[in-house]
């Protein structure tokens, strides 16, 4: 962990600057986003979809949460991102509080994330499932008809309140 490491998050409404922030950070992040098909799906896609990112001191992006809210009461974390060199820094969990607030605010009752699921041994995504697990999700299914048997999903979900969400700010 680097304490030196000054950011602020702002939320993004232009739709070419939350395209180019996609772009630039899941290139970078090739053991997650190697699929080029995916990744130019999310490129397009974040443009329909709340965004923050967090931003260095110079104004670069160094990590994004993209959202979307289902049925009025379901929060999905769409895409997100943080470049490895800024990982373990509090940046993600930033943008997640930021998005979780958010969430809150329009009413969600629940939070869901999908990620490669833990009956498949990869590295990377061991990360990426232990970073949800300590903001507070839990695993609820694997699905293997949803992406393909080669890549299972695993669905997270978090129970949204006010007052979990205050006591895991502190």
């Amino acid at each position: 962990m680097d304490e030196n490491i000054i950011f602020h998050i702002d939320r993004i409404q232009n739709n070419e600057q939350k395209s180019r922030y996609t772009k630039e950070i899941l290139e970078k992040l090739p053991e997650w986003f190697g699929n080029k098909k995916a990744l130019d799906e999310y490129v397009e896609k974040v443009r329909e979809y709340p965004y923050w990112a967090a931003l260095d001191r110079t104004g670069k992006c160094i990590g994004f949460f993209s959202a979307k809210i289902h049925y009025h009461h379901t929060g999905e974390i769409f895409v997100c991102g943080v470049l490895t060199e800024y990982q373990h820094n509090g940046i993600g969990k930033a943008l997640y509080y930021t998005v979780e607030k958010y969430f809150l605010q329009k009413g969600c009752k629940y939070v869901v994330v999908k990620t490669l699921s833990d009956i498949v041994e990869f590295e990377p995504y061991q990360r990426t499932r232990e970073f949800y697990k300590c903001v507070g999700f839990r695993s609820l299914i694997t699905l293997t008809e949803m992406w393909d048997e080669k890549n299972p999903c695993l669905i997270m979900l978090k129970l949204l309140n006010r007052e979990t969400m205050m006591s895991e700010v502190k």
